[in-house]
């Protein structure tokens, strides 16, 4: 008797055990992902001590230190919205959430701000979120803010380093928001308006900014803006202007084809972007890649011989694969070994030293969203798992979209600056849900899905409300997987999962998973690391010296973009200089992290150099100076006798006291002529705020002369207009000419 109860016991508590654990500790079913410092619940976010549950799909709680409030709960009617839904109570929340502070983001102008501290439109900031996920969401009032972003029919560059335009020349991200502002909404007159903006836009960049010998684009890191954030300390706006960066060469790329697109629609004659575009691809891809790493360099720097930085750039590198600028072999190898941390992709990898965090030192969210829908693109399950729990991570604990984030433990507190509500924040939370679970790919013919759903999110997803052009659509998604088995447009199955732009009316979208997802993926997972500090370099008594470096292992020593010598000590004997050479000391920490390379030190005998003052070609100059302005000399003459026939380098000592190193829009540009012939832009960057006695160079030319009179014009042409459009002034001091053969 006493057996025949314990055996039917023992086997009773043995199901309902197993069922206790396995509703408890599935992983499939409950987990979405785990490190070693959080772990995402379907419902809750715990990290440490702080956790964040969700509710309901309009109620977050959290208790993290710091917050104004402690729990977030919808208070926005959102009936206007695409309405998501799926059976995970957490992504319900955040989407709700998201779209909550894109309403509370509106201005009483309909335009968008940037966030709870930043008031008013911004180009790169607008047009990032356009892409992201406002041309979804927000089409008009996408519309309304980048046109609020056009000046005299051209795009406008916010202030910025030196005072902006061409220093800094990624504005043309304005494009490619453009471009997709067209593709949701099919508007011709929208199409034939911003094909003219960008046409002439790019005009001005390719007169100014394009470089038609390495068939690069310069200026600075787009978004990357605060000059030492992310420049080592010796570099100037000017050094800056000269530089070219990874994401500002995909943005330029991006805005040409979408230029040749737009003009192919319209019936333009196209064939000149086209070129250009090729030329700059195939130019991005040989001077950028790092074979070694198996990613892309930040940018080229320097002055006479420019290197490349070996640092990577989450955003730059994300770009290269969502918008195919290299083959899908090198897109699997981005996503694979570029450095991420636990909390996020950093803005670049290693951090500079002794700098604040904002931009160093900081993961944001937006470029974490383009960073997992590039994954999405390239089938790394493992990147996107981490990618989208970040994303989660921070918008749950937070109760908001931050603008940045900690490297070191993910946290809000302790950046430079930070805002809630951030729009490309939000827009990259929504990017989230349209771009990689529900896979919305806008064509300028139809809209393609192409979800990408790791296991953990299987399901139930649906967006209801959808509107695509003249259509409004209600999409259901089961399952998981990265491929569609089955797909029906209103109970009629078609083998490939689009809806044509012709399309009106509502409509009903059936999508079924295959269920399964590649097995093999890799995610460059580090700790957070600092490279080692810059040093400094001199010449004396056929010696070169360079300050000692507590971390260095050993240096390198390069001569004109060459390496010359690896050594621990830090000076190199019996440099003897025949001709001009430059020379540059990098820093190896010995780990693999390696130092900014140093403010080149060109050197030379003197009697290569040769100043002549400016003012004895100006006839009516009553100063040490000519002053160069939109009235006055808007086109001055000089002209130089060369002894020696040969390459030259020249340049300009000047002065522009028309605002600070670091804002402004006043960056003075004119164009140079040699013999007759157009030789390329002068920048002349602000140099500080009404301080007209600070003097620098300008960017250099190398040019050939011969032994006789040269004749020079620097003009004023409509190219050359910046960002303030009134003021363009500088004053030139002397005209330095460099024989270096």
């Amino acid at each position: 008797m006493k057996k025949w109860f314990f055996i039917p016991s023992l086997i009773f508590i043995t199901i309902l055990l197993s069922i206790v654990i396995l509703n408890r500790c599935n992983p499939e079913d409950y987990i979405l992902y785990q490190s070693s410092d959080f772990t995402v619940f379907p419902n809750r976010i715990e990290q440490g001590e702080y956790t964040a549950i969700a509710h309901n799909n309009s109620h977050i709680s959290s208790n993290y230190p710091g917050l104004n409030s402690k729990e977030w709960q919808l208070n926005t009617n959102l009936s206007k919205y695409p309405k998501y839904e799926s059976n995970h109570v957490l992504l319900n929340a955040i989407y709700q959430l998201s779209l909550e502070e894109i309403e509370k983001n509106i201005a009483p102008d309909t335009t968008f701000n940037t966030g709870e501290k930043w008031n008013g439109v911004w180009t790169r900031d607008i047009s990032y979120s356009v892409i992201l996920a406002l041309a979804i969401t927000n089409p008009e009032i996408s519309k309304k803010s980048l046109l609020k972003k056009v000046k005299h029919g051209k795009i406008v560059q916010d202030t910025g380093t030196g005072g902006s335009w061409p220093v800094s020349s990624d504005r043309m991200i304005w494009s490619t928001a453009a471009w997709e502002l067209y593709k949701s909404t099919g508007d011709m007159g929208w199409l034939r308006k911003v094909y003219f903006i960008i046409k002439n836009s790019t005009e001005d960049d390719l007169n100014v900014v394009w470089d038609y010998q390495k068939y690069l684009f310069k200026g600075e890191s787009s978004f990357l803006d605060w000059r030492e954030q992310s420049y080592p300390k010796w570099m100037e706006p000017i050094d800056i202007y000269n530089s070219y960066n990874l994401g500002t060469q995909a943005v330029h790329f991006q805005s040409l084809q979408v230029l040749i697109k737009m003009g192919k629609i319209l019936g333009k004659d196209v064939q000149k972007y086209q070129d250009i575009s090729e030329a700059l691809k195939n130019s991005l891809n040989e001077k950028l890649w790092l074979p070694e790493k198996k990613y892309f360099g930040q940018y080229l720097y320097g002055r006479k011989n420019q290197l490349l930085s070996d640092k990577s750039e989450t955003l730059g590198e994300a770009l290269m694969v969502l918008w195919d600028i290299t083959n899908e072999e090198r897109q699997k190898e981005i996503i694979s070994n570029t450095p991420v941390t636990k909390f996020g992709t950093p803005c670049f990898y290693p951090q500079i030293p002794n700098i604040p965090a904002y931009h160093n030192q900081a993961i944001w969210p937006f470029v974490q969203a383009y960073w997992n829908w590039a994954s999405s693109r390239t089938n790394n399950v493992e990147s996107v798992q981490w990618g989208i729990a970040n994303m989660l991570r921070s918008s749950a604990l937070f109760l908001t979209n931050k603008e940045n984030l900690l490297i070191e433990n993910g946290d809000f507190n302790g950046t430079e600056i930070n805002s809630d509500r951030q729009l490309w924040s939000v827009a990259g939370s929504l990017s989230t849900f349209y771009r990689i679970l529900m896979g919305m790919n806008y064509t300028a013919d139809y809209l393609e899905f192409k979800p990408f759903i790791p296991r953990e999110y299987k399901g139930k997803q649906s967006i209801k409300g959808l509107r695509y052009q003249n259509a409004i659509l209600d999409i259901e998604i089961y399952g998981f997987g990265n491929k569609i088995n089955y797909y029906s447009l209103d109970g009629k199955y078609y083998q490939r999962p689009i809806v044509p732009k012709e399309m009106e009316g509502k409509h009903k979208i059936e999508i079924r998973m295959n269920n399964q997802l590649p097995t093999k993926s890799e995610l460059n997972m580090v700790d957070n690391m600092v490279s080692p500090e810059t040093t400094s370099l001199r010449f004396a008594k056929n010696q070169l010296l360079w300050d000692k470096k507590e971390n260095a292992d050993h240096y390198r020593v390069y001569r004109n973009g060459e390496l010359l010598l690896q050594t621990e000590d830090n000076y190199m004997s019996e440099v003897h200089i025949s001709k001009p050479s430059e020379f540059q000391i990098q820093i190896d920490d010995g780990l693999g992290n390696l130092s900014f390379y140093s403010e080149p030190l060109y050197v030379y005998d003197s009697n290569y150099e040769r100043h002549i003052e400016a003012e004895q070609f100006d006839s009516n100059a009553k100063t040490s100076y000519v002053e160069l302005s939109k009235k006055k000399n808007r086109e001055f003459y000089f002209n130089i006798r060369i002894p020696n026939e040969g390459k030259y380098y020249i340049d300009f000592l000047y002065a522009n006291g028309n605002g600070p190193v670091n804002t402004n829009n006043k960056c003075a540009n004119r164009s140079l002529w040699v013999n007759n012939s157009y030789t390329g832009s002068l920048v002349f960057p602000q140099r500080g705020e009404a301080d007209w006695n600070n003097y620098g160079y300008s960017n250099s030319f190398l040019i050939d002369l011969t032994n006789r009179n040269n004749f020079f014009k620097i003009s004023f042409e409509e190219f050359n207009k910046n960002m303030n459009q009134e003021v363009n002034t500088v004053r030139i001091d002397k005209i330095r000419i460099i024989r270096i053969r």
